[in-house]
């Protein structure tokens, strides 16, 4: 048999390698490059803002005239709560204010009448005032002619008979007087009665405004599945609305991502219904936080971490809410996936 020697490579074989070596590296570092510039995901969903739609008031529905996904717009009526018991309520309201508001004026009345009382007695405390000073000073003059001889004691004793009369008439004159003050009542209370009928009536009228429900913005009903003739209770919701004047992408993207992503960074999105067609975005916010499953913060204790190892760290991927410019409405669906790409910095002219 012949022996076999060593093989020797050509020294070309030894450049390619190294060219291939060597272009994989260019070749990774240029793509931990543009990650950093534009870090992209295709952890993402299709979002927009929803409303619960309900009615703050309970009753029979009498009129939905809305379907399933169908497009309604803002101030269009969504469903009618039957109004007549609401109407009820507010025509009792009416009639207790009217109740009030007469009591009012009959207590004016009242308070009028004794106000006059008041001034009646107090101006016969000042003829009674009057009086006794008149019937004191007739006393004082004919003292001293009565005892000179000048005037009978008989008119001296009259005087004086009518100035004991007057002190008294004074002293009448002043307890009725307060009395009549004592008795002026207060309008306070029948006021106050109408202002609370007042608000009764505001209550009652805006809960009957509530009956009707109308669309607070554009958008898509979805989630309806009940008929007229329903009963439903206050604050239940009926079905959602979807506002299709703005749309957004939740995407998730690993905290070792998040660096490169600023609030105002130019996005370009795609919608999985068509990924063919790019739409234009802008971050409008990071998430703050996202729940950890791990540890378990008990109510006045310390935090409980679960006993476990990992092995193999894997990143958190936290959300960042994108505001889509003019997307097409027919791209547009409520949870469905997109793919988005984010340009950082310089990257974003």
């Amino acid at each position: 048999m012949r022996a076999t020697g060593n093989v020797r490579h050509p020294h070309w074989a030894k450049l390619i390698s190294l060219a291939i070596v060597a272009a994989a590296i260019v070749f990774a570092l240029y793509v931990l490059h543009t990650s950093s510039l534009m870090p992209s995901t295709d952890d993402a969903t299709i979002d927009a803002d929803v409303v619960h739609v309900a009615s703050v008031v309970g009753g029979k529905i009498v009129d939905i005239p809305v379907t399933e996904n169908m497009h309604v717009g803002k101030g269009d009526l969504l469903f009618q709560i039957d109004p007549v018991p609401y109407r009820l309520t507010e025509a009792q309201a009416q009639a207790d204010l009217g109740v009030a508001e007469a009591a009012l004026d009959t207590q004016r009345r009242v308070l009028s009448t004794q106000r006059s009382t008041a001034t009646v007695s107090a101006d016969e405390v000042q003829r009674a005032s009057a009086n006794l000073a008149l019937a004191q000073r007739t006393v004082e003059r004919l003292q001293p002619l009565a005892f000179k001889g000048y005037v009978p004691e008989q008119q001296l004793d009259q005087a004086q008979t009518a100035q004991h009369d007057a002190v008294t008439s004074l002293q009448q004159a002043r307890e009725r007087q307060a009395a009549a003050v004592q008795a002026i009542d207060t309008e306070a209370g029948a006021v106050a009665t109408v202002r609370a009928r007042q608000a009764a009536l505001d209550i009652a009228r805006h809960a009957l405004s509530d009956t009707t429900v109308r669309a607070t913005h554009d958008g898509r009903v979805v989630g309806l599945n009940v008929l007229t003739g329903e009963i439903v209770a206050p604050t239940q919701s009926l079905f959602t609305l979807v506002n299709d004047d703005e749309w957004f992408v939740v995407a998730n993207f690993r905290e070792i991502d998040l660096h490169a992503i600023a609030v105002g960074d130019c996005v370009t999105a795609f919608s999985m219904i068509d990924r063919t067609k790019p739409i234009k975005g802008t971050v409008q916010g990071i998430g703050a936080g996202v729940l950890d499953t791990d540890r378990i913060n008990l109510p006045r204790s310390v935090p409980y971490v679960e006993r476990s190892l990992n092995w193999v760290k894997v990143a958190q991927r936290f959300p960042v809410r994108i505001r889509l410019e003019n997307p097409p409405q027919q791209l547009m669906r409520l949870g469905a996936t997109a793919a988005v790409e984010i340009k950082h910095g310089d990257a974003c002219r």
